[in-house]
């Protein structure tokens, strides 16, 4: 499929929609393209970054989507970022123009800042809509702190179209996202997990509704009244919803929903155990990734069979736990954990080869997490390298 496909063969389909606004994959496509066709007027092209600094509102997704199809690399800005985080974020990562929904003062490294309202609006309305890909070449620069040091960019340069499909297609797989998905998005779109889950199904030409911000009664509302069939939280939007008492969550019909994928953050036993009690069986999923790349994943039912697990690799993934010598160890003991990406990726740091290469061993990357299998190779997290 494609994003491009879906306004090809449904273009009046909604494909991205809020409690005010619904913009259909017509709409979407044709404004990729005009996004697209405004950078490359100015010379912005593939490789070329442009940052995105905004609460979560259709316009990200458009500007997103636009500049992946055309392989222009995205860096989401996080809104709860400081002026001088923000500035640091626009000077390493030398994107050229920034797009916002806030009034940010000029910055010496842009050459253009986009507010979202009227000036953008001007902008797509003067553009030529140009051909691109049907799917997103590429990833955003997402930065990541983790524990220690200045913020690190993780890059990807784009794809060719046919690598990019068989990048997009294997995580629709993977989450079985399709066309009639209709995928809340409760998280930033800053963060990478909700950004990929929302292009992904946009690709797959199932549907995207986006709340403004967490709030936890209004995600139950959400997912009854747009019939939600995937979502993606951290363990504090669990927490907070299950906070609100049984009371107020019988109020709400979540049979719709067949998916909530969670990661960000160790869950507590009974924080899981609560969350598969209350959402439709089998739907609640935990994932171990980071920016760099994903790695396993775990069903309720292995979990309830293996509790306080991330799960096994994913499909064409690898996981590897090694000593300080980078000797791989046997069950139950705790050592590094080591992963080789499904996809194939090789991911860098940002002007960091010092970084990166400290990141890689032999085909795998570390984050720095520590961790152990179990004698049938489901893995548990027991810290950070960093924090012991």
């Amino acid at each position: 499929m494609g994003i491009g496909a879906a306004a090809r063969s449904a273009p009046e389909a909604a494909a991205i929609v809020t409690l005010h606004h619904r913009v259909t994959f017509g709409e979407l496509d044709d404004r990729s393209r005009r996004l697209a066709g405004a950078l490359a007027r100015e010379g912005i092209g593939r490789g070329d970054r442009i940052a995105v600094f905004s609460a979560n509102r259709p316009e990200v997704l458009e500007v997103c989507s636009g500049a992946l199809r055309a392989g222009v690399v995205p860096v989401p800005v996080n809104a709860l970022l400081t002026p001088p985080e923000i500035a640091y974020l626009i000077d390493d990562s030398g994107a050229r123009w920034l797009f916002t929904d806030d009034r940010v003062e000029e910055h010496p490294a842009l050459d253009k800042v986009v507010t979202f309202g009227d000036a953008f609006e001007r902008l797509l309305h003067e553009a030529e809509p140009v051909d691109v890909a049907d799917v997103t070449l590429g990833r955003p620069m997402h930065y990541t702190s983790g524990t220690t040091g200045a913020p690190k960019g993780v890059w990807v340069a784009p794809h060719e179209p046919d690598v990019a499909r068989r990048i997009s297609q294997g995580f629709r797989k993977l989450w079985g996202i399709h066309a009639e998905d209709v995928h809340l998005v409760c998280s930033p779109l800053a963060h990478s997990a909700p950004l990929r889950f929302s292009l992904r199904t946009l690709e797959a030409g199932g549907s995207v509704v986006l709340q403004p911000r967490f709030e936890a009664e209004e995600t139950l509302a959400a997912i009854e009244m747009f019939g939600a069939t995937s979502t993606f939280m951290v363990p504090t939007h669990i927490e907070r919803i299950l906070g609100l008492g049984r009371k107020v969550q019988a109020r709400y019909d979540l049979s719709s929903l067949r998916l909530l994928a969670h990661a960000g953050a160790p869950i507590r036993d009974n924080t899981k155990r609560l969350a598969i009690e209350l959402f439709p069986h089998g739907s609640v999923w935990e994932f171990y990734g980071s920016t760099e790349g994903q790695a396993t994943r775990i069903s309720t039912d292995e979990w309830l069979r293996k509790p306080g697990s991330v799960g096994t690799p994913i499909p064409r993934a690898d996981v590897v736990v090694t000593d300080g010598d980078g000797a791989p160890l046997p069950p139950k003991e705790v050592g590094e954990v080591w992963v080789k990406e499904a996809t194939g990726e090789r991911f860098e740091y940002w002007r960091d080869k010092r970084k990166t290469r400290a990141a890689w061993r032999d085909g795998r990357f570390s984050v720095g997490d520590l961790g152990h299998v179990d004698e049938d190779g489901y893995l548990y997290l027991d810290g950070r390298k960093h924090d012991t």
